[in-house]
């Protein structure tokens, strides 16, 4: 099988080797020391969306983002919800401050949802190689590309597709269910503290309010699913984050190993969306009263 290495930084334009077809090419990285454990794949077969921590590609691959329209009016937006003391009287208990500013019109952009997967050989040889899809390789070679650059700082570019063997059972790795009585707002606040970070960019009252529901389990997202939690209630799945800016997803509730299963585009394919509601200043209201038409119920006691 042949290959060549891309070694910098980043790629402008994707151009391969006229002897190599763009539909059996393989990209990837052997795994030489901990290629595979520093973006959470442990067992051959592992399929992982790579966390959003290792810059601007991997940001945009988990999170997706917004292009600025600077050829339209400024608009007033909602940007976050502070708790304050009214007139700084701390005696006084704490309110909610919604936060407005003047800002240009935002063009959501698509995360690009390139996931990652462990490969052996049958030399006992393990790589990290792409999830090839069509979708990959229509339309996101060269993001694929500078993610594994910005990762490991090179890339390899086989000439032939890598065939998984059917025997080899395909996992994805983005989720993990909390303790029972671990609560989210909780869990966020216990590791920003270990990490001695600010809440400036959680919302962690949203939080506190998703708590205040029946949910009969919550999961919480890893790797590129992080910040993400999925309470799951009798018969729907919703799907908050802890980062301001995001939405609230309702989902149908599946078997959970089905639905971990699936990708972050998948799991909020607009046709099988049940709602999704937008982290505005009317979050709260606007839950309570879908939560109420879809008949889940608030704790009895907290």
């Amino acid at each position: 099988m042949a290959q060549y290495c891309i070694a910098r930084k980043r790629i402008v334009k994707f151009q391969i080797p006229n002897t190599y077809d763009i539909n059996k090419i393989q990209l990837g990285i052997p795994v030489m020391n901990k290629e595979a454990e520093v973006v959470g794949l442990t067992e051959v077969g592992d399929i992982v969306l790579p966390a959003g921590i290792f810059g601007p590609q991997s940001r945009k691959n988990a999170y997706g983002y917004f292009n600025t329209d600077k050829t339209r009016p400024k608009e007033r937006r909602y940007v976050s919800t502070n708790w304050i003391y009214p007139f700084g009287n701390t005696n006084a208990s704490m309110v909610a401050a919604d936060i407005y500013k003047e800002c240009y019109p935002k063009i959501e952009v698509e995360a690009y949802g390139i996931e990652l997967q462990l490969y052996e050989d049958e030399s006992k040889q393990q790589f990290v190689i792409v999830n090839m899809t069509d979708e990959i390789r229509k339309k996101y070679m060269k993001e694929a590309i500078n993610l594994m650059l910005e990762i490991y700082g090179k890339c390899y570019v086989y000439d032939s597709v890598i065939r998984i063997e059917n025997a080899i059972k395909r996992k994805r790795c983005n989720w993990e269910i909390l303790p029972p009585g671990e609560m989210p707002s909780r869990h966020v606040e216990k590791q920003l503290k270990s990490m001695n970070k600010k809440t400036d960019t959680f919302d962690i009252a949203r939080l506190k309010h998703m708590e205040m529901y029946n949910a009969t389990t919550i999961v919480e997202g890893v790797n590129g699913f992080k910040g993400y939690y999925a309470y799951l209630y009798e018969n729907h799945c919703v799907l908050e984050s802890a980062f301001y800016g995001n939405a609230t997803y309702i989902i149908p509730k599946e078997n959970w190993e089905e639905l971990s299963q699936k990708t972050k585009r998948e799991l909020l394919d607009g046709k099988r969306l049940l709602g999704k509601i937008d982290h505005t200043e009317k979050w709260k209201q606007n839950v309570e009263n879908t939560f109420k038409k879809l008949g889940i119920t608030k704790n009895l006691v907290g």
